[in-house]
């Protein structure tokens, strides 16, 4: 009989947010041939826990007993914001229906991935059925979920302490896995960096002819840490006889702003959110994607899905990016406007040849992200083995 695994992350398909969801879908579809995996998640709806199937995996999504669900189109005021958090820390009732989930699943190992929407309190209910239990560091939000440093401490200092509930703690980065150490969260956890990664189909790709204007896109959050604007000042910089074409694929707070600025200028053409495949087709034509992030992106996905459709990438030297780049020299400072626009012209002049061994350059390093989860397969075999 198959081992039980319950994976746990804020959203799930088909609430897709970023690249978090997409890894734990990837994750759970990945693992599902070697164990019996259940996903449990959050929903904007406030009456029953609902269950389904997605591709093969059973999905919980329990309902929202907080203030609001973030999931939500809105814009909640600071007050509001400060009580979702407290809810979220310390909320009864939905501890109570949490854990009468995983005595009815009855894992052997929880893992849980980002946590907003479903609260830490998750690792003591999982320690106390049995389970053991593991998480992987996706974001930063068990330590900074709000711009208030006292309200940040309030939180960070709780998470600490339920934290020595978790066996063992995964960093998508070394990066991520070294901010979490230093403020001494999971100190009592084992400790080990696993990467993403990724199963996208992948699209032909046509030749660039030498001298030809770039298409470039941007795949991600139109918010102001994302590096957005920086981008679009970049670009916008550039002559049409350089960059002929700029797609931005995704939605967020900044979006019609973004739009009301930049939309006049013809190249730039704003496609919201798309489905997956119709994205990595996206970038599949595009001759450069650009990652701008201004904070520090524990991972950057967008990275190596450009990568497997054999697109160059340009981003920024934040966070865990520098570890997966494919090449250093395609790293820029955040905010540097001209050296993004340096970086941009650099491979408006590779010849063709040059630009091809670039872009399969790119394909063949992002074999080294297509295995299966081969390293969460060996860890979880080990654990259960030695449990």
């Amino acid at each position: 009989m198959k081992k039980k695994i319950l994976i746990v992350n804020s959203f799930y398909d088909p609430d897709i947010v970023g690249g978090a969801e997409v890894s734990t879908q990837v994750l759970a579809e990945s693992l599902n041939e070697d164990f019996n995996v259940t996903v449990l998640t959050s929903s904007n709806h406030r009456d029953e826990t609902l269950y389904d199937y997605i591709n093969g995996v059973q999905v919980i999504r329990i309902p929202n007993l907080n203030k609001y669900s973030l999931m939500e189109k809105n814009n909640p005021n600071l007050i509001d914001k400060l009580l979702w958090h407290f809810n979220n820390t310390f909320n009864k009732k939905q501890l109570n229906s949490i854990n009468k989930i995983i005595k009815e699943v009855n894992p052997d190992i929880v893992h849980t991935q980002n946590l907003n929407g479903i609260g830490s309190y998750i690792w003591t209910l999982a320690k106390k059925n049995n389970c053991f239990v593991m998480h992987t560091l996706r974001d930063y939000q068990l330590i900074r979920p709000t711009t208030i440093k006292f309200i940040n401490y309030m939180i960070s200092s709780v998470n600490r302490k339920r934290a020595k509930n978790v066996n063992c703690v995964i960093g998508i980065s070394k990066f991520i896995l070294k901010e979490f150490s230093d403020v001494k969260l999971f100190e009592s956890s084992d400790k080990k960096v696993i990467y993403n990664t990724i199963n996208n189909k992948t699209y032909e790709k046509k030749s660039r002819l030498d001298s030809s204007p770039l298409k470039i896109g941007y795949f991600g959050r139109l918010e102001v840490e994302k590096g957005i604007e920086f981008f679009l000042k970049a670009v916008t910089n550039i002559s049409s006889h350089v960059v002929e074409e700029v797609c931005i694929v995704g939605t967020g707070s900044c979006e019609t702003e973004l739009y009301e600025e930049y939309s006049r200028d013809k190249r730039i053409k704003f496609w919201g959110k798309l489905p997956f495949e119709e994205t990595q087709l996206k970038m599949s034509q595009m001759d450069l994607i650009i990652v701008p992030s201004l904070w520090p992106e524990p991972f950057g996905r967008v990275l190596i899905e450009a990568y497997r459709q054999g697109t160059p990438v340009v981003a920024t030297n934040v966070g865990g990016i520098p570890e997966i780049i494919q090449n250093k020299e395609m790293l820029v400072e955040a905010d540097d406007i001209q050296g993004l626009e340096e970086k941009i012209r650099f491979i408006f002049n590779l010849d063709k040849n040059k630009f091809e061994k670039l872009s399969q350059d790119c394909k063949n390093y992002s074999l080294s992200f297509s295995k299966p989860h081969d390293e969460y397969i060996s860890l979880y075999k080990y654990i259960l083995e030695n449990k």
